[in-house]
């Protein structure tokens, strides 16, 4: 069984964008007015080189045959691999799959489900919603197809998430800056969420916020698992949908799935063992409610991003931890106390 998670969490690494030196996938900030977004002034030199930042952050850069007018490779690195297209001075990178269909073709079939996104350094861009789920498309400098998926910036900015931020819906609503955030205790926590619960009984417990698609609540679990099946460690892992507007609704998907599933050992195990697959497009009556009281307790401790770690110290205190545990034994030894 081991082995076949192992697998299945590898294979999730692909959807990592390139920001690759952080340990979270972090919530996206809304801002406080519903305006048209201000240009940004800069200060001070602004890097230029998308390339040159992927390598910088440890990525090899494997080239493949240009398609309809740009570069094309592939960036591997630190268990991570993202597709990507570029122009020929490395401005930016748009990381996903090609569509070998004509652009307007595309927007013509896509009719009203269409929003037009500000043309972004020369590039057209279309947020194309079916339902719960959407996808971002691009256009190719040729117009002889598109791209599904997220341009960054030279300086790994998320280009996308920018665009789409003030459509509807498109972006998570979680705030970080709850007035009385961060102070609701672990049992209380424990009241308010739906987790999988796995681990022996009598174990230091610890609620771990993740979202399924975030690779970094991949890693952490990774890292985390031999503690668990050794007796060291007892997981309440709590699923949110924190990255809808990189993955095309696939978050919400994959995190009502889980909250269909009983509160034990078989939600996490589906997770990492890639058994959520017949959950996906058939949830439970009770999923989505779940998952909301959810996004509330997220909510409610100023959640910043998966992973997100909670315990209750033995002085009743409440511990955190933001991002995969950079030291193992220091954080078992720190969930115990």
């Amino acid at each position: 069984m081991r082995s076949r998670t192992a697998l299945y969490l590898a294979g999730s690494l692909l959807l990592a964008g390139p920001a690759m030196a952080q340990t979270q996938c972090a919530v996206p900030s809304l801002p406080p007015q519903t305006s048209a977004p201000q240009k940004a002034i800069a200060s001070g030199p602004q890097p230029t080189d998308a390339i040159q930042r992927l390598v910088q952050a440890g990525s090899e850069i494997l080239w493949a045959e240009p398609q309809h007018g740009l570069q094309t490779g592939v960036a591997h690195g630190d268990n991570q691999l993202l597709v990507f297209f570029t122009p020929e001075n490395h401005s930016f990178i748009i990381g996903g799959t090609l569509i070998p269909v004509p652009y307007e073709r595309l927007h013509e079939l896509m009719g009203k489900r269409a929003t037009d996104l500000e043309v972004w350094h020369g590039t057209k861009g279309m947020f194309v919603r079916n339902g719960d789920r959407f996808q971002v498309l691009y256009a190719t400098p040729d117009g002889q197809a598109a791209i599904a998926g997220t341009v960054w910036d030279a300086a790994g900015k998320n280009i996308t998430r920018q665009q789409i931020r003030y459509i509807p819906g498109a972006v998570p609503t979680v705030r970080i800056d709850v007035p009385g955030g961060g102070k609701a205790s672990a049992g209380s926590l424990s009241e308010q969420i739906y987790a999988g619960v796995i681990g022996q009984k009598g174990a230091p417990e610890v609620i771990m916020f993740i979202d399924p698609r975030c690779t970094f609540s991949i890693r952490a679990m990774q890292l985390l698992q031999p503690a668990v099946d050794s007796g060291k460690l007892r997981l309440r892992v709590v699923p949110l949908s924190l990255l809808d507007y990189e993955d095309g609704g696939a978050s919400t998907r994959y995190a009502r799935a889980m909250t269909s599933l009983p509160t034990d050992a078989s939600m996490v195990q589906a997770w990492t063992s890639g058994g959520l697959t017949a959950a996906l497009d058939q949830p439970s009556a009770e999923a989505q409610s779940r998952l909301d009281a959810n996004m509330a307790a997220a909510k409610a401790v100023s959640l910043t991003g998966t992973p997100t770690f909670f315990w209750k110290h033995h002085d009743g205190s409440l511990g955190r931890l933001d991002g995969v545990p950079p030291a193992l034994n220091k954080f078992l030894a720190d969930v115990s106390q």
